[in-house]
């Protein structure tokens, strides 16, 4: 008696899984695509091609949030001295893109926030401003040649 009541459940919680599995297939809500770009080149080629590279992203996943860490020598994309890319820099920030600058590197660079465009956002540590980003489950790549 044990055993049939045993294999009558289980065939309930299978078959309930197989419902909520199809169930979450089907479901009409896009996946939520997160991505968080590590630039720390001053080249401005790799300044261009990061921006590039958010394009692509922005051509396919239309919705995807895009934060751009810059550290190193990839601050100067967020400088207004040394940016080639200020006006890339303005044009996906009003498309909701996010330009982070790196405090520490602004610091040993002797930078100010008044040096860096006006779409930047100031993080304490770009290391910190990754890991956290990739422990809320946003992909990560590095961004440049």
């Amino acid at each position: 008696m044990k055993s049939k009541i045993l294999i009558a459940f289980s065939i309930l919680l299978l078959s309930a899984s197989t419902v909520l599995l199809a169930q979450r297939k089907d479901s009409k809500e896009p996946a939520k695509h997160r991505i968080v770009i590590q630039f720390n080149d001053p080249d401005s080629v790799s300044q261009v091609r990061t921006l590039m590279q958010v394009a692509n992203v922005r051509k396919i996943w239309a919705d995807a949030e895009i934060e751009v860490v810059c550290l190193g020598g990839g601050l100067d994309l967020l400088m207004t001295k040394n940016s080639k890319a200020s006006n890339m820099v303005a044009e996906w920030s009003g498309k909701g893109v996010i330009f982070a600058a790196c405090n520490n590197t602004m610091m040993n660079r002797k930078v100010t926030k008044e040096d860096l465009l006006p779409e930047a956002v100031v993080v304490p540590a770009a290391v910190i401003e990754l890991a956290t980003r990739q422990e809320e489950g946003w992909s990560y790549f590095r961004g440049g040649k």
